[in-house]
């Protein structure tokens, strides 16, 4: 909706999704391609407030309402440093990206960028919920010719299948 002073990479009426892991583009874990844990925008459960004037951008009753992980998403408006958004295609379906914000791209990430499976390697991912499923589908994409999903739930086997899952093992059994 608005941008806010010295905000060069973002303008009004671009669709984001936000990000609670930011990335400030400058710090050693932003220029590496093993981390994202940036420096400055990493989570920061205490923090609450605005990096810029340590102030909250809420109240309620003239009391502070603080910033929940640097994103506060359970509002219909929120404020957020630019390094907590990401700028997405202005076509795409907002009720169908809105889960690529933390499932599909830790779990995606994760896989691709840091542990880079090689093509034909074999993978164990633990927990198949969206985290889950899409490391299995970064694995799927890597060229894994085993993909080891592990859960309590045996109802995700099936599911588990579609994103690239060849066995399924639910520790409950063993």
């Amino acid at each position: 909706e608005s941008v806010g002073e010295g905000v060069t990479e973002l303008k009004p009426g671009d669709k984001v999704l936000p990000i609670f892991t930011g990335e400030c583009g400058q710090c050693r874990h932003c220029k590496s391609e093993k981390s994202n844990m940036c420096d400055l925008l990493r989570i920061n459960t205490d923090r609450g407030t605005m990096l810029n004037d340590g102030k909250t951008r809420f109240s309620k009753d003239g009391k502070p309402i603080y910033h929940f992980l640097g994103t506060s998403t359970f509002s219909e408006y929120t404020v957020v440093h630019s390094g907590c958004v990401a700028k997405i295609n202005p076509d795409a379906p907002l009720d169908k990206v809105c889960v690529l914000s933390c499932g599909i791209s830790t779990g995606m990430g994760a896989t691709l960028n840091v542990a880079k499976p090689k093509k034909g390697m074999s993978v164990a991912v633990f927990g198949l919920g969206a985290v889950g499923l899409a490391a299995a589908e970064g694995a799927r994409i890597a060229g894994a010719s085993r993909i080891i999903g592990i859960d309590l739930n045996a109802s995700r086997s099936n599911e588990a299948k579609k994103f690239g899952v060849t066995e399924f093992v639910n520790p409950k059994d063993h």
